[in-house]
Formats: structure tokens, C-alpha cells, sequence
């Protein structure tokens, strides 16, 4: 027998409900309004701070200061002061690169460089450039830009000055290790980023991951097809070295070589979770498979390697990766500097997390200093985690 509720047994459910959801809200509002006043006050410390500082300064030295210099001293000390070791401040010229970079096409001579006491240290030589063509090696030292050594200029700003607009020339002299010099004139031009490199070996595909930029799913798609369509026997993945790279071209990876399902996915700081990589499962590769990694593989690399390994039973070989899951998130702002700051962290849907710890190798196999040089030279029989990879790929 239903029993029949008062209008004013009603009311007072209703009001006693307002009440709770009006303190509720109030509660959730007072926190979040002292939270932002306490982010206000802390910026006004910060700018108080600076502004003192720069007050004095400016006043009392003896010394000139650089405004483009200070700036950047300023911004990268702010982002020193915060947690997050994968934050980086980017000065225009600084974005512009990396932006060129992520995009797999850049403008420049076909040599990245380092500072190497007053001097620049050739790092890398890029296929096709100007700079392969008049055999500029890895290891090589530029002492002087269009004519100027480097001991008058700065060598941060001749560094710089070897990127400039497409079809332009520029004049690096060049010393060899007996200590003679000669000039060589390298044209500025696009470049295409072979992130992708691939080789056959004894019937199964090697094929080496260096980076993962907006070029990479095309370049690695189209050598999968090419193996595919000669029938290889399995896959020897590469990405020792892989430590940066962005992670769009993921997906189209992983979906050329695994089944359907979520791959990845990624928490945020408001400790929200999204899938981060899905496959569709329409073209699953069926053929025995191993990675090589070493303690420089990190980050997008690591969930290439963790993904095979989980959906694709392939081992990894080689050495302990990184352990770096944090994802970057660029901001630009007008004067075309930026900054880039850790927002998400990546989460293998079959694994735990790498966070710190890295992805343990199924096989470890240790290298000296002296044989990861022999390795560069790209011969396999002396690449002793490369002979084990092979070997294990060979058995399944």
C-alpha cells in the first residue's frame, strides 16, 4: 500500500537538497578562488622580485646590459626553478628550428653542429645536402664562417648563422685532425629528414627508427610495404639513439604492424585519461619480430618498443631504455619564442608504467664505448646487439 508524501515533507527535502548543493558549490568555489588568489600572489613575488633586481641593475653597473640576452637568461632560469626536467624555453631562432624539425623538412647547409670550445664540431651530415657533396664529416671543425673565425664572433651566432634563406651560399673553413684547413661553400637548401632507414639482412628487414617527426609514418609505412611485397622473413626494429620526436606518427605505425585495440593511453594533470594510441587492426604484420634499444631510447620510442612487445610478443634487445613517458605540450607567443612543458604522461594499455624505470631488454647484451663507435660505421657483423636481435628473430 503506497503511503502518501506531505507538500511540506516535500519542501523540506527540496530545501535540505539546495542546501547541501549550495554548499557544495561554495566550498568547491572558495577553493578554487584561493587557489588563483594564491597564484596571483605568487606571480606578484616573481614580478616584484625581477623588477627590484632589474631596478638596481640598471642603475649601478658598470656593464650594458643585453636586453634579448636577459630575457633569455630570465626564462630559462624561471623554467630551471620549476619540477618538470623536460621543460625547455625556445628563443625564436630555437623554434624555428625545432619547428622545421618536427615537420621533417628543414633549410640549411646539411650539417648540424656543436660548440666545441670556440670552435663548431660537425655532428651530423645530412644525405644530399651541399655539405655531403663536399664530403664534410661527422667530427670535423669549422674555424671560421665567410671568412671570420670563430675566434672573433660569437660561436652560438655563427652557429646560427649556417641556417638562413633557401638558394643562399655560405663559406666554412674547415680543419682536418693533421691540422690543415680549407674552405668549403655549402648551399643553403631543403632538406628532407631521413627518419627511417632500412636495410635486408640474411632475408629479414632491419630497419632503424632515428626520430619521429611528421615524415616518419610515410617513410616507415613505405618500407614495410617494400618488405612485405619481398616476403621477408621478420623485422629487426631499431631505435637505439631515438630520444626525441614528437608522438602524431605513432598511430599510423603501430596500425601498420598490430591488431586491433588501445594501445596507449595518457593521464593529464587534472589526472584525466584519454586513449592516446588505437589501432584498427586492418593490416596486422603475422612475422616474428624484435626491437633493439639502448639507455638512449626514450619516450615515443619506448611505447613503439613496449606496444611490439605486448601486442606483437617481439623482444627487445640491447640495453635498459630511458624511462622518460612524459609528454610536451609548445606554446608560441608573439615575438616567436616558446616554451614547452610536460602535460601528459603516456600509460602502455598491457604494462606498467615506464615511468623512471624504463623497459627492462628481454635480452641484455652490454656494449663498451669503443664498440658503440665500431656500430656507427653501419657494418652488422660487428654490431654485437644487432647479431643477438638477429638471432632471436631467427628462432621464433
Amino acid at each position: 500500500m503506497n503511503k502518501k508524501v506531505s507538500l511540506g515533507v516535500t519542501i523540506s527535502l527540496i530545501a535540505v537538497a539546495c542546501a547541501i548543493t549550495f554548499v557544495l558549490t561554495m566550498t568547491v568555489a572558495r577553493n578554487s578562488y584561493n587557489s588563483i588568489v594564491s597564484g596571483i600572489q605568487e606571480q606578484e613575488t616573481i614580478y616584484n622580485k625581477i623588477r627590484e633586481v632589474d631596478l638596481f641593475v640598471r642603475g649601478s653597473s658598470l656593464y650594458q646590459s643585453d636586453e634579448d640576452t636577459l630575457i633569455t637568461g630570465i626564462m630559462n632560469g624561471y623554467i630551471s626553478g620549476t619540477a618538470d626536467e623536460y621543460a625547455r624555453y625556445y628563443t625564436a631562432d630555437e623554434y624555428y628550428r625545432l619547428q622545421q624539425e618536427q615537420s621533417g623538412v628543414i633549410i640549411g647547409t646539411g650539417i648540424e653542429t656543436e660548440i666545441s670550445g670556440q670552435y663548431l664540431e660537425v655532428t651530423k651530415v645530412y644525405e644530399g645536402s651541399s655539405a655531403e657533396a663536399a664530403e664534410l664529416k661527422v667530427g670535423d671543425i669549422i674555424t671560421a664562417v665567410d671568412s671570420v673565425s670563430l675566434l672573433e664572433q660569437d660561436a652560438a651566432a655563427a652557429q646560427q648563422s649556417l641556417i638562413g634563406e633557401e638558394g643562399t651560399r655560405v663559406t666554412v673553413t674547415v680543419q682536418d685532425p693533421d691540422g690543415t684547413q680549407h674552405n668549403e661553400v655549402l648551399m643553403r637548401q631543403q632538406i628532407e629528414i631521413q627518419s627511417v632507414s632500412s636495410d635486408m639482412i640474411d632475408g629479414y628487414a632491419y630497419i632503424r627508427i632515428n626520430t619521429f617527426n611528421k615524415l616518419t609514418a610515410e617513410q616507415f609505412v613505405s618500407a614495410m610495404d617494400n618488405y612485405e611485397s619481398r616476403s621477408v622473413l621478420g623485422y629487426v626494429f631499431d631505435l637505439r639513439g631515438c630520444s626525441d620526436g614528437i608522438i602524431d606518427p605513432l598511430g599510423e605505425m603501430l596500425n601498420r604492424l598490430l591488431p586491433a585495440g588501445i594501445i596507449a593511453t595518457s593521464t593529464a594533470a587534472n589526472e584525466t585519461e584519454t586513449n592516446l594510441i588505437e589501432t584498427d587492426g586492418t593490416s596486422v604484420i603475422q612475422k616474428p619480430m624484435t626491437v633493439l634499444t639502448d639507455n638512449q631510447t626514450a619516450c615515443v620510442a619506448e611505447l613503439f618498443a613496449v606496444s611490439l612487445r605486448d601486442f606483437a610478443a617481439a623482444s627487445l634487445v640491447g640495453q635498459n631504455t630511458a624511462g622518460k613517458s612524459e609528454l610536451q605540450t609548445t606554446q608560441s607567443f608573439k615575438d616567436g619564442s616558446a616554451v614547452s612543458v610536460s602535460t601528459s604522461r603516456i600509460k602502455p594499455a598491457r604494462s606498467d608504467s615506464f615511468t623512471d624505470t624504463g623497459l627492462a631488454p628481454d635480452y641484455l647484451v652490454e656494449i663498451s664505448a669503443e664498440q658503440a663507435e665500431i656500430i656507427q660505421t653501419g657494418n652488422p657483423d660487428s654490431d654485437p646487439q644487432l647479431q643477438k636481435a638477429l638471432e632471436i628473430v631467427a628462432s621464433r
